[in-house]
């Protein structure tokens, strides 16, 4: 049973013979987000649509476009049902519950995408298939890099420890959540170059419900900067370790083939320089944990 209904405000407002703009409501499945929470969702979404559109572009070598088209709450059955037969989902986990996030790309679209993450010049009209290992694991650190994104857009209220867990290629076989699950789903429109494609991020809804619990109301006495502090405080910034700087000849460079060696202007005793964001901010050791490379700071700023 559906029933349509305007309020009398539209109505009044309305010209006497312009049609309603009516929305059925559906009793059986009574799921809406609340308008303030829609709003605030929508300004995360378009926030994190910008950085990832930065991302993407550097990564696929060409002009590309994300654009936010709506977010609306639904089942998981509902949702699933809405995709294609044969797609690209992307599981991501979220620590502490069963049902995971899905992150859903078009297939086609996809690999194009990964070919030219690879360097190829992205193929239109590619045969769907599913993804190479190689592919998979480009694909797995483009998902990755966009939870990061989201998780930086909408701070507290998005789950920490969502990462990817598996990919599956059929929609209705999936299983990320139970089917009468709610699932907020937000769908995007990325266009590269010319071609636009329709892709989608769900996340059960008491995953953000859960994290909305403990947020501050903003009716606490926290100052602006500190406000502003702690957000800087979750920024992921990139460090590197490198050696002091060598100038060579262009005819060095353009005459470089396997097996040449150069010779470095960085003392084999002097530690590497340890740099945040490109600024040296420290110096180092090369070292290990456990079975990974890791440094060892031996001077910081201060003392340089």
């Amino acid at each position: 049973m559906t029933v349509q209904m305007v309020s009398a405000v539209d109505a009044r407002a309305r010209e006497p013979h312009e049609p309603l703009d009516l929305e059925p409501y559906d009793f059986a499945r009574p799921m809406n987000l609340p308008r303030e929470q829609a709003r605030s969702l929508f300004a995360g979404l378009e926030s994190f649509a910008r950085q990832w559109n930065t991302e993407l572009a550097s990564r696929l070598r060409t002009g590309c476009r994300v654009t936010v088209i709506d977010v609306t709450m639904t089942t998981y059955d509902d949702y699933a049902s809405s995709l294609p037969t044969t797609t690209a989902m992307v599981l991501c986990s979220i620590d502490g519950m069963q049902a995971r996030a899905v992150f859903q790309l078009p297939l086609g679209p996809a690999l194009a995408w990964t070919a030219r993450m690879l360097g190829g010049a992205g193929a239109r009209d590619i045969p769907e298939r599913q993804f190479s290992p190689v592919e998979q694991a480009v694909i797995a650190r483009l998902v990755d890099d966009a939870l990061e994104i989201l998780r930086y857009s909408f701070a507290d209220l998005f789950p920490q420890s969502t990462r990817v867990e598996s990919i599956h290629y059929v929609s209705q076989t999936a299983q990320a959540a139970a089917t009468h699950d709610a699932m907020i789903v937000a769908s995007f429109e990325l266009t590269v170059g010319e071609e636009a494609s329709r892709l989608t991020f769900a996340i059960p809804a008491v995953a953000l419900t859960h994290r909305a619990d403990g947020v501050s109301t903003g009716n606490d006495h926290t100052s602006p900067a500190d406000l502003m502090r702690a957000q800087l405080d979750g920024v992921p910034v990139r460090v590197a370790l490198q050696f002091q700087p060598t100038s060579v000849r262009p005819d060095v460079v353009l005459a470089l083939a396997e097996g040449d060696v150069i010779r470095i202007a960085h003392s084999k005793n002097r530690p590497l320089d340890f740099t945040v964001e490109g600024q040296v901010m420290a110096r180092a050791a090369v070292g290990a944990s456990g079975s990974q490379l890791a440094c060892v700071i031996v001077d910081t700023h201060e003392s340089l």
